[in-house]
Parts: structure tokens; sequence; C-alpha cells
């Protein structure tokens, strides 16, 4: 079940991400009780980056990919521990992998006159399934959730598509239109009639794959998602959610960029949130930001939208407003067929992604590609 262990809701949150995985990624006691009275990114960053440390000395490899992937996630680009954390949580990732006798394979694609980064995850041969993640994940992190997939008898190809990941660093930006990315891998894997799982905003990305890349054959936004600029908008609190709205909707660059650089003022997690956002995106102010944000729209191509589709989202979902997972439903006029669960705080899946109890998400996504 998801916890209040930290006061400030990005803490605790991000906590909860690691405890949702159980004792083979983390020490439940120990991380409660070294997280919780964090207040300070400083003090987010030292305290994982501790037991990280500790972790590896234990040779609890799991444990500190996931403790310095925590120590990573708040740190700007430009700090200079940022890449350090980065290598260090994807080394210990594939350490683990190797340790538990994962069957996983790693491929650098070629796209773009660069590489995308993508995994092999289960034995050649199986159902295909392709996954990925959303805003700002690392692929390697979602394993852990998904090693249920092996017995069933899938392969799954996970990808880190522009502005994701190693992709990011190899200097794709993020873009709305991710029917790029899903071909390249498609073709580079030669897969066919292959179902998607989007996790986080990838439920966009997946669904808007979907509209253009008929070897999808099913897809699942886990969670829905249909509108990024009103998710990065109903992020901010009611009163300054209004203004921006107000003047972007009005073209009024400078009010905009004025509105957040106030509130990037008054708030630590407000100013990392946009310089992140600004990074992977490419932009230069928070008005090019929502703008780029504007592009990833769902409501123009869910018409073309043909596959089986089902739509997962957790009635306390702090990140995507629960009117996306209502509106998507209506939207996919042309869908083969549509199925919706939104998860509820009584069964201990109301937040973003679940976390706190993903297994129910787990088996109603299994339950769904069973019946596909």
């Amino acid at each position: 079940m998801y916890e209040r262990i930290n006061a400030v809701a990005q803490f605790n949150f991000q906590i909860n991400r690691v405890l949702t995985y159980g004792d083979a990624a983390c020490d439940h006691e120990e991380i409660a009780r070294r997280t919780s009275g964090i207040r300070t990114m400083a003090e987010w960053t030292d305290t994982w980056q501790q037991m990280a440390q500790e972790a590896l000395i234990q040779e609890k490899y799991l444990h500190a990919a996931f403790d310095f992937r925590m120590a990573e996630f708040f740190l700007k680009e430009e700090h200079p521990q940022k890449q350090q954390m980065y290598e260090r949580a994807v080394d210990c990732f594939y350490r683990a992998f190797d340790e538990l006798q994962y069957d996983y394979e790693v491929h650098e694609v070629p796209y773009k006159a660069t590489q995308m980064h993508s995994l092999r995850f289960g034995a050649d041969g199986g159902r295909p399934l392709l996954i990925c993640g959303g805003y700002d994940s690392f692929i390697e992190e979602f394993i852990p959730a998904l090693t249920d997939l092996i017995p069933a008898g899938y392969t799954m190809y996970l990808f880190e598509g522009d502005g994701q990941g190693r992709t990011l660093k190899n200097g794709l930006k993020f873009i709305y239109n991710w029917e790029e990315p899903v071909k390249c891998i498609m073709d580079y894997y030669g897969l066919q009639n292959c179902p998607m799982i989007g996790i986080s905003w990838g439920g966009y990305l997946a669904m808007r794959a979907a509209a253009f890349e008929p070897r999808i054959s099913g897809v699942i936004a886990y969670d829905a998602a249909d509108n990024g600029y009103e998710i990065m908008t109903h992020i901010l609190p009611p009163v300054l959610r209004f203004m921006v709205r107000h003047g972007f909707a009005r073209g009024r660059a400078d009010a905009v960029n004025s509105l957040i650089a106030f509130a990037r003022k008054k708030s630590l997690l407000a100013d990392w949130a946009f310089t992140q956002g600004m990074y992977i995106t490419g932009t230069k102010s928070a008005y090019e930001f929502y703008q780029e944000m504007n592009r990833h729209r769902l409501g123009q191509v869910a018409g073309r939208i043909h596959q089986d589709c089902l739509l997962l989202a957790g009635e306390k979902d702090h990140y995507i407003p629960k009117c996306q997972f209502y509106r998507l439903q209506k939207e996919l006029t042309a869908a083969h067929s549509v199925t919706a669960r939104m998860f509820t705080e009584a069964e201990g899946g109301e937040q973003h992604c679940q976390i706190g109890n993903h297994r129910l998400a787990a088996d109603e996504i299994m339950g769904w590609l069973a019946r596909l």
C-alpha cells in the first residue's frame, strides 16, 4: 500500500516507487527511517548515495541500483555527479540482472545518426511485447515489474526513445510523434503483430504510436494520458495554473515566463521540474516548454487507433488528471475494443502507475494480454 513516509509529496512518491518492488529492491525499514526527515535536495541525494554505497559493500546490487537511481533523480543535468550517479545505477542494474540470471541482451540501435538504447528481456522466440517508459525514465528500472511475464512466454523489447535515458544523453530530445522511434525499433527487431505497453507518460506515447503503426496489435496505456500540456499545468497550484493557462492561451510568452520564474524562486522542486523539462525538450523558456508539451495531444489522432486498447488509471493520481482517462475512452471511436480500469484507494492502486500496489496493474495487464 502507498505510505506517507515523507511530508514532501514529490519525495514521498519517489520513495514509494522503490518500496513498491518489495524486499528485492530495498530494505523497507531502513528507507523509511532514513528518508522520512529529508527536506532538501542535498539531503535527498546524500542519503540515497550513502545507502547505495552500503548496499554495494553488501553486494546487494538491485538495492544499490535503485538507491543510485534515487540519488540521481533530482540532480540537474549540469550537476557534476549526475552522470556518475546514472552510470552507477545502470551498472548495478545489470550486475543484479546477471546475478539473478535473467535472459537479456542490450542493443544500441542505429537511429537518427546516433543510437537508441534498447533491451531484449526474456528468451528469443516468445510472444513479442514492446515497452517504453515516459517522461524521464530508464528502461532498466522497469525490469523487476516485468519478471512475471517471462513464465507467460513473452519476449519483451524495451527501448528509450527520443528524450529518454541514454538516448537523451546521445543528443535526441523528447518528441511527441512517437511513431518515429517505434518504427525504428520494430524494423530493427523485425516485430509484427506486437502489443505495446506505455508506462506513465508512455501511456500517451504508446497510443500515439499505435495511431500510425499498424504492426502494433494492441496498446496499453499504463496510465492513460491524452494531453501533455494539461498534465504539465495541472501540477501547478490552482491560482497559478489558471494564470499560466490564461496567458498561454493568449500567446503571452512574457507573462507565462514571469509566472513560472516566480514559482521556481519559491520552490526548489518547481525549479528542478522546469529545468529538467526544458533540458529533455531542448527548449529555452517555460513558454517554449509549454509549446512543446502542447504537441503531446491525442485528440486529433485518437480516431486513427484501430487496435484493442487497455486504459489504466488511479483515482488519486497526482500527476495525470482523471479527466484524461474518461476523455480518452470517448476519443477512441475506431478502436477494436476499449477496456478501462480505474484503481481505487480501497484496492491500494489509487496512485500514479499504481505505485504502492503495482501488482494490481500487472495482474490486469497480464489478464488482458492473455485474452488479446
